[in-house]
């Protein structure tokens, strides 16, 4: 639960500090009211309002409703109400029902709530200060949810800005079967924080609980009048989206889909890094959304016209890359684009071999899968006790063990951006009944070794007969990332989707900074073996979308050769692209595979690998950047040192 309230704290800094840029407007003074609103089923609503003193524009003061996350109240936006106040807007606050000291019972994010948002709205309308075709409303998490379903439910208003949050969040908090620790996280408020219905009070013990029925439940409840990607296309309401990747509560991939569906003309959408659900830190990213929620509360409140809906930046997306900084995040950069997906993005099936590796092509060896263990040592564990120990240190281990596959794509011979959605095809088989689950992590290995988790993809079974051979086809979370010359992408496939605890104080290896060593979805505590196919008709792969995906080795072949071998590259002559096939038949410390200039002079390094297993390996050069002429290439790997030549023809 404390990591809960850290992130909370982040969000109120977040969106304190949006509106600390705005200079535009006067410095008006303020007159603040509170007061209750009783709503007609009898709800109290705990609200405050702030009212600009002077003469206001023709047709009254242009308003904004702050809406605050769960778990929170009005006080947490006081301050961001009274900026907007003195920056010459009517602004309210108010508790959402069962927060704070409103009365009610929370039906954790729902239409109930979405209609107390509509009764609000109706109380902004009907004072005599407010331009009832100036009204916006803002916020983030519930606060961002709630004003986005009202806007596809029929309230109009002027514009929203919806920041952490999606159209399908419930199904979100239990994708793929699975459930994440950030719902558990906000179902267990205590109830001077969060008072909840007796249907929502009883979520947390469903989860806890093994029984299939109370799974079945949960999936049936939570999603009931929480998502509504169905009724997106009913907003005609100009929209904000602001949202961050690595979201622990919400995937972005539900707004994702929502830009397909809402009028081209009335949103515009940021996704990248964002202070809130377990984001990195980054001043820069948060610049940029300041002076974009400026722009937007300008252009569609006081008619300021600004670059704010130039399609040019229809959707600006930010991308992770090393190197790590404070707190080991990332660094970040963002760029715009008219379209989703990003111009090209492709998709890249990246295929599970056995020796750890992670191709671009499917495996044809004969080795049918491979396994981890979900290793629960003590069958009697609850899941109660495994998060009371947020999932390490003796206790944890004396009762669950974690496990995982490793694979490594060769080193990239350019940087290689990912931006989208990420899925996984599996095929799959457990020794485990009814329930088994399958964790993939895709990770950022620098060529100095380091490594860092980007995103994941995650999927349980809960109908599962043991021994059974079956296929899934998943989504994951969302991202964009730059994977830089020289790095590999790991993929990771484990019964526990957790970060080690410790750090090498190289921006390696280290627990998340929200979640600490809790994983990002509840492992299942069936004892068993977990397997994944890997060959013919039965080929597991993760699908990236990637742009300037290029490799530096494929591995052709597992079959022992007979002796070293390089071969001459083909095509020969070659415009601009050719393709190197080698052969070792032992495992060497390192092979290297160099291309060299007429003088002599190193080109660029196509291969560099420690402990490559034996095969046969083919490599590619795009020499598109290079000029015409004769070049060499040179393989050096134990004891074997063989040179070629080639000739490059433009």
């Amino acid at each position: 639960m404390k990591n809960f309230y850290v992130f909370l704290t982040l969000l109120i800094i977040f969106y304190s500090s949006a509106f600390a840029q705005r200079s535009l407007h006067p410095d008006f003074p303020v007159t603040r009211v509170d007061f209750f609103l009783t709503l007609t089923d009898g709800t109290v609503l705990d609200c405050t309002k702030f009212i600009p003193t002077g003469t206001p524009p023709a047709g009254g003061w242009p308003c904004v409703v702050v809406t605050h996350g769960f778990g929170l109240d009005k006080y947490s936006e006081l301050d961001d109400a009274q900026s907007l106040a003195q920056d010459g807007f009517y602004s309210m606050v108010y508790s959402m029902r069962g927060q704070g000291i409103s009365t009610g019972q929370s039906n954790l994010i729902s239409t109930l709530e979405m209609n107390d948002l509509i009764q609000v709205v109706q109380y902004v309308r009907a004072d005599a200060n407010t331009n009832d075709n100036r009204i916006a409303i803002y916020g983030g998490s519930q606060g961002g949810i709630l004003p986005f379903m009202a806007t596809c439910n029929g309230l109009n208003v002027r514009t929203i800005i919806s920041d952490l949050a999606s159209p399908e969040f419930a199904t979100s908090w239990i994708e793929n079967g699975c459930v994440k620790m950030s719902l558990l996280w906000s179902l267990s408020y205590t109830s001077n924080i969060v008072r909840y219905n007796s249907q929502v009070g009883q979520y947390k013990n469903w989860i806890y609980s093994k029984s299939q029925d109370k799974w079945d439940s949960l999936a049936h409840y939570i999603p009931i009048g929480r998502d509504f990607l169905d009724q997106v296309s009913n907003c005609n309401v100009p929209i904000l989206i602001e949202n961050p990747w690595q979201d622990k509560f919400f995937n972005v991939l539900g707004q994702i889909k929502a830009a397909y569906i809402l009028p081209y003309s009335n949103y515009r959408m940021y996704f990248g890094a964002m202070d809130g659900h377990g984001s990195d830190y980054n001043q820069g990213e948060l610049d940029y959304q300041s002076q974009l929620l400026s722009d937007w509360y300008d252009y569609w409140l006081y008619n300021i016209q600004n670059n704010v809906m130039n399609d040019n930046n229809k959707f600006v997306y930010g991308s992770s890359q090393y190197p790590t900084g404070n707190r080991n995040f990332w660094t970040w950069s963002h760029v715009s684009s008219q379209t989703w997906p990003p111009a090209g993005i492709q998709p890249v099936n990246l295929y599970l071999w056995p020796g750890n590796q992670l191709l671009p092509v499917p495996y044809t060896g004969s080795t049918a899968s491979v396994s981890f263990v979900n290793d629960v040592i003590d069958t009697s564990v609850t899941m109660e006790y495994l998060v009371n120990t947020e999932f390490h240190g003796p206790l944890f281990d004396a009762k669950f063990a974690k496990h995982q596959l490793v694979f490594d794509t060769p080193a990239l011979l350019q940087d290689c951006k990912m931006a989208g959605n990420i899925t996984a095809e599996l095929f799959y088989s457990s020794t485990a009944n009814v329930f088994c689950q399958y964790n993939f992590q895709v990770w950022d290995v620098a060529a100095n070794g380091n490594a860092k988790l980007v995103t994941r993809a995650n999927f349980t079974d809960r109908d599962y007969s043991a021994n059974d051979l079956n296929e899934n086809n998943f989504n994951g979370v969302s991202y964009s990332h730059i994977f830089k010359q020289g790095d590999k992408i790991r993929v990771v496939a484990t019964n526990l989707d957790n970060q080690p605890l410790y750090a090498n104080g190289t921006g390696g290896d280290t627990a998340d900074t929200f979640l600490r060593t809790n994983p990002f979805v509840l492992p299942v505590l069936n004892r068993g073996t977990n397997s994944i196919y890997i060959n013919g008709s039965h080929q597991s792969y993760i699908q990236l979308p990637l742009s300037n995906f290029v490799i530096g080795i494929r591995n052709i072949s597992t079959e022992v050769p007979a002796s070293y071998k390089l071969e001459q590259n083909y095509p020969n002559p070659f415009n601009p692209s050719t393709k190197i096939k080698f052969q070792i038949p032992n495992r060497n410390s390192i092979t290297l595979l160099k291309i060299y200039d007429i003088l002599g002079r190193e080109v660029t390094t196509l291969v560099n690998e420690i402990n490559l297993p034996a095969g046969t390996y083919e490599a590619d050069w795009n020499a598109s950047n290079y000029s015409s002429g004769i070049y060499f290439y040179r393989l050096i790997t134990g004891n074997y040192v063989e040179t070629k030549k080639m000739i490059l023809v433009k």
